[in-house]
């Protein structure tokens, strides 16, 4: 049996895109898969896959310095093919590359040059040249290693020298059952995903206190983790001064098989990513979520997001940098439930005939076999 080994040390190892698609995917298609990955809090057995729990590093030098350990457990693993997913483990992927002589794949999440420009830890005069050093790194490894995994065209057009294929993190269709006739809370909006300064949170909360002045009946629900417990506590600090406190509530992080449990209590999914650049050409897997669960969105006008709400009429569009132009599309579905409804109908048939796992996963089987017989 072919041997697979993947490979992270920044996602948790139970992630929707590297364990619930990829690696279960692989599975089923007869592969012997290994995750190495930071140790979860449970361990989940049973499922085929083999999980090498590994230490997570807590800043980011320390997760580059890091990258290096894992080079030996993952060699260690006598894999037939290597595929990573994280950009600190380029070094990685080349050295499993050079001692192994086996196919290495590197899977790009976002335009990592952009996201580099649009970290707020970073120093404004280091950005720059830590962009120009990655870029340097990365043209310098690409040629060692096999072929390329990417999303959206813009993303790829980075890649289309290198053996590469486009492969989008669309939900999977076992997670998310038919509708049922009565969808979610009407009043209720969800923001689903981290919780960052440049996801437009600011933004949100202070147009969704304008909807709570006219529409008190109006809740907003928020499912994921904060970026720092400096935000957390800036956040809910504007939360009280807005007098929302009974209108807000924060989840926290969840367990990925748990989301659409969260997303059959709303009727609208907001999206209000700030314009920065890795925004501007990446897709939010929170989109299609919405749309898997027949959620009516309420998305930031940028032309990759348009493109997918114009094309299967399954929301509104924002200016997310305006709480205004937040809060009068929150209205407008919250007064109109026949309109919410049929957004979400139509983001749900979207999902079923084009944005599903189903049609990813035979693209990324195919190209594991092209990787493994070149």
């Amino acid at each position: 049996m072919t041997k697979i080994c993947v490979l992270t040390t920044v996602h948790q190892a139970y992630d929707g895109r590297i364990y619930h698609k990829q690696c279960k995917s692989l599975k089923k298609a007869g592969y012997d898969v290994t995750l190495l990955a930071p140790k979860p809090d449970k361990m989940i057995k049973d499922d085929g896959i083999n999980l090498i729990p590994i230490e997570k590093p807590k800043n980011e030098l320390k997760r580059f310095l890091h990258a290096f350990k894992v080079f030996k457990l993952a060699k260690e693993t006598k894999a037939d093919l290597y595929h990573f997913h994280d950009p600190e483990l380029i070094p990685v992927g080349v050295l499993l590359r050079i001692f192994t002589r086996k196919p290495v794949i590197f899977d790009v999440h976002e335009h990592y040059p952009n996201a580099i420009m649009s970290k707020k830890y970073l120093k404004s005069w280091l950005k720059k040249p830590i962009r120009l050093a990655y870029e340097i790194i990365e043209k310098l490894s690409l040629p060692i290693l096999s072929g390329v995994i990417y999303t959206t065209e813009e993303i790829g057009k980075r890649y289309k020298s290198y053996t590469s294929c486009k492969i989008e993190n669309y939900p999977l269709t076992d997670m998310f059952p038919p509708l049922q006739k009565v969808k979610g809370d009407h009043h209720t909006l969800l923001y689903l995903g981290g919780i960052t300064r440049i996801r437009g949170i600011e933004e949100l909360i202070a147009g969704f206190a304008k909807v709570a002045i006219e529409r008190p009946e109006a809740k907003l629900l928020f499912v994921g983790g904060f970026e720092s417990d400096s935000f957390e506590r800036e956040i809910k600090q504007k939360v009280k001064e807005h007098h929302l406190e009974e209108k807000v509530q924060f989840k926290g992080k969840v367990p990925y098989e748990q989301i659409e449990g969260y997303l059959s209590t709303a009727s609208i999914g907001i999206i209000p990513y700030l314009p920065v650049p890795n925004h501007l050409v990446c897709l939010p897997n929170k989109l299609f979520e919405y749309m898997a669960a027949g959620v009516a969105v309420i998305s930031s006008d940028f032309p990759h997001y348009r493109k997918v709400v114009e094309s299967s009429s399954s929301g509104l569009l924002i200016d997310p940098e305006s709480p205004q132009s937040i809060a009068t599309a929150m209205i407008s579905l919250l007064d109109d439930a026949t309109l919410t409804d049929e957004m979400g109908q139509n983001g749900r048939v979207a999902f079923e005939t084009k944005y599903n796992w189903n049609s990813e996963e035979k693209k990324l089987v195919a190209f594991y076999r092209k990787i493994l017989t070149k």
